[in-house]
């Protein structure tokens, strides 16, 4: 996650170098879609040096910040890296409206950006409120039964494996779900396929539950005792304790 954070903040301090006058037609959003004569009304000088000043500023506080949160809360490190971008770019949109209106097609653009920025807001702030919901597992009968989050039921009838191990597989793609500082849930790849997570970190202890002709689920929450709960699977499958 660290180099994550570094890698996102030099990208976000890269592009105020990237586009210059020379390659604007081609790579700034908005004004290479303008016709030939918006774009000699537009100030493009004016724009980038804007455009350079944000980056600048944003790559370095990005940086900064997630450092600040990779070292004292994981949690706030999963908000700044989702929510952060979404806010400065807002931001970014109404410090160039001045510039933006300038150009009669660029009006209902700014608009229509704005528009898409808050409702990807309220869609990220909405998802992490989901993904903190406490999930819960329950041997409810025949049928495992977690709450929460990405939850399932699962029947017994369709477990062929159970373990306990101190890690998760290397996890290489995120597939949908959610993953921050102090979550893990949803589908993941690994190096022998997909698994479900669901895990509050930190974790010492992962439920492997193995299914039938469906992927793994990879169970480690808080308040749940996890070998407990692996006895408990086991002698409902009538499978001998370790």
């Amino acid at each position: 996650m660290f180099y994550v954070i570094l890698g996102m903040g030099l990208l976000f301090f890269g592009l105020g170098f990237m586009i210059t006058e020379n390659n604007a037609s081609s790579l700034l959003s908005g004004y290479n879609t303008m016709s030939k004569e918006e774009q000699e009304q537009f100030p493009l000088t004016e724009y980038l040096e804007r455009f350079k000043g944000f980056h600048i500023r944003f790559g370095v506080l990005f940086t900064v910040l997630g450092v600040v949160f990779y070292v004292t809360n994981a949690e706030l490190l999963g908000w700044h890296m989702g929510i952060t971008p979404i806010l400065a770019y807002i931001y970014f949109f109404y410090q160039t409206k001045d510039l933006s209106m300038k150009v009669e097609s660029q009006k209902n653009s700014f608009k229509v950006g704005i528009a898409v920025l808050i409702g990807t807001l309220v869609f990220v702030i909405g998802m992490f409120y989901w993904s903190d919901r406490p999930s819960d597992v329950v041997l409810d009968g025949d049928t495992l039964r977690i709450s929460g989050p990405y939850g399932i039921d699962l029947p017994l009838e369709n477990i062929d494996s159970l373990g306990i191990s101190e890690s998760l597989p290397e996890i290489s793609t995120r597939r949908h779900g959610i993953s921050t500082g102090t979550v893990a849930k949803g589908k993941y790849r690994g190096p022998k396929g997909d698994y479900l997570l669901l895990i509050d970190k930190p974790y010492e202890k992962v439920l492997w539950i193995g299914r039938k002709s469906a992927d793994p689920v990879l169970i480690s929450l808080n308040e749940l005792d996890e070998e407990k709960l692996l006895l408990e699977l086991k002698e409902s499958l009538q499978l001998d304790a370790p």
